[in-house]
């Protein structure tokens, strides 16, 4: 009885194949790539090394055997306009151990359904930054802000403060409809000049009232 080792089909099965080819379909769902090539037509898969993804028309370098599988191994030309895509397994890490990492494109786009970012110090510097979004939740121990102009619009504005002190240099103004200013315990108003005005009516109500 012939083994297993001597079976010349198994032999030739496991002799390493390599060689080049083009791709022309891809199954998305079982990541199986079929490649035309001098050889014959081939099915063989995207290896974990070739993180450029092919693509239909692209011409491959493919290595392997017969019994263990063909595996694209890079991609060596494209044949089409479609956007390169640089795929990572589930769970990978882009790791620099020392110096910078750093990324350069003319637009750059993150998507993701959850960003989260941790670090000890950001730095972000833009000549015009735009922000669109149904909630934002900031916290910190301390806000500092430094503009020349500064403009807010909302529908509603509402803030609570334990403790509120504000100094403006140069002329402070406020138009409203209604203005409503409630103290529980004093209320201080205090200039060179006061002027109240009113076109309608002026009212003082108190136990004490004093001018002058």
């Amino acid at each position: 009885m012939m083994s297993t080792r001597d079976d010349p089909l198994l032999q030739i099965c496991e002799q390493p194949v390599q060689g080049t080819g083009i791709v022309v379909s891809q199954s998305r769902a079982d990541g199986l790539y079929t490649v035309e090539s001098g050889r014959g037509v081939f099915a063989l898969r995207r290896a974990a090394s070739c993180l450029l993804a092919p693509e239909v028309g692209d011409r491959i370098w493919f290595c392997g055997d017969l019994t263990g599988g063909l595996y694209a191994t890079a991609v060596l030309e494209r044949g089409s306009d479609a956007n390169s895509r640089v795929c990572l397994p589930a769970g990978s890490r882009i790791e620099v151990e020392q110096g910078a990492l750093i990324l350069r494109a003319d637009t750059l786009r993150l998507e993701s359904r959850t960003l989260a970012a941790h670090t000890g110090e950001a730095v972000l510097a833009a000549k015009k930054l735009t922000g669109v979004g149904q909630e934002a939740v900031l916290s910190f121990t301390k806000i500092k802000v430094i503009g020349e102009l500064l403009e807010s619009f909302a529908e509603r504005l509402i803030q609570f403060a334990r403790w509120s002190q504000r100094t403006v240099d140069g002329p402070d103004q406020v138009r409203s409809r209604q203005i409503d200013y409630r103290a529980e315990q004093t209320m201080q108003l205090s200039a060179q000049n006061f002027i109240a005005d009113a076109s309608n009516l002026v009212k003082m109500d108190g136990e004490q009232i004093h001018l002058g």
